[in-house]
């Protein structure tokens, strides 16, 4: 198969698209993505490989304002990036014409995602939806602030703003799996909006959360915390203070356990 006639497959595999902001058009829909989710302190390579491409957009090998798609199932977009200018690394006539899914690289120039688990955490979610309740607990501590990063990225791709959506007038953590911030904020996004919900990244981002749903004159909610003895000790005095603080400075009712 020439490469002009790798076109959009419609199958369940693809995972990720990269297309041109402006005109919508895709240059490549692919399986898989390496070397873009990394390390923070990892240099970043030339270039981004695609692993087995569906499409091989032949009009548009570059463009300045490119977005990295996250599909699902359904090809729904779940997640994007805001990449710029790209520009692929390959020339037509040496992409296999015997292969009908190649690897093909783009340059990023400049851009890598700094939360190496995030690649994994998309794939779980594109492929297993919706997300199961506590299944961020069911990773590691360094799994955490990855998943924070998708739960963030794809409740606001979703056109969800940062406040409360759930109905239910009580929102119940449970301290047991909480080790980190992150792991934090992962465990009050889903006992605020359900499973895969957002609630704050950080003392900011849960301020706004919190004078959003008092702006809006949203219903009040109260607020449990189970085994709140073990999320100050592991995240310390200082910040499990400052977080009552913001709740008590926005009427929400605490409950320590």
């Amino acid at each position: 198969m020439s490469p002009e006639s790798v076109g959009i497959d419609d199958s369940q595999d693809v995972l990720y698209r990269l297309a041109d902001q402006e005109s919508g058009e895709v240059l490549i829909a692919a399986e898989d993505l390496l070397d873009y989710f990394m390390e923070e302190d990892r240099e970043p390579p030339e270039t981004v490989t695609f692993v087995r491409a569906h499409r091989v957009g032949r009009a548009r090998r570059k463009t300045e304002r490119a977005e990295l798609q996250v599909v699902d199932r359904q090809g729904g977009t779940i997640g994007a990036y805001d990449i710029g200018r790209v520009s692929a690394a390959f020339r037509h006539e040496l992409v296999p014409s015997g292969e009908d899914r190649p690897d093909l690289g783009y340059t990023f120039f400049g851009h890598t995602c700094e939360y190496p688990r995030a690649g994994e955490i998309w794939r779980q979610w594109a492929t297993r939806r919706p997300v199961e309740p506590g299944e961020w607990a069911r990773h590691p501590s360094d799994w955490h602030e990855s998943w924070l990063h998708v739960v963030q990225t794809a409740w606001f791709e979703s056109g969800r703003g940062a406040t409360r959506y759930e109905t239910g007038g009580t929102a119940v953590i449970n301290s047991t799996a909480i080790t980190t911030r992150d792991g934090f904020y992962c465990a009050l996004g889903e006992a605020v909006n359900g499973p895969g919900g957002y609630f704050g990244s950080n003392l900011d981002a849960l301020f706004d959360c919190l004078r959003t749903v008092r702006r809006d004159e949203a219903a009040p909610f109260r607020l449990v915390w189970r085994n709140f003895a073990a999320s100050r000790e592991a995240l310390g005095s200082d910040f499990t203070e400052r977080v009552l603080a913001l709740f008590q400075e926005c009427g929400v009712e605490t409950e320590l356990s």
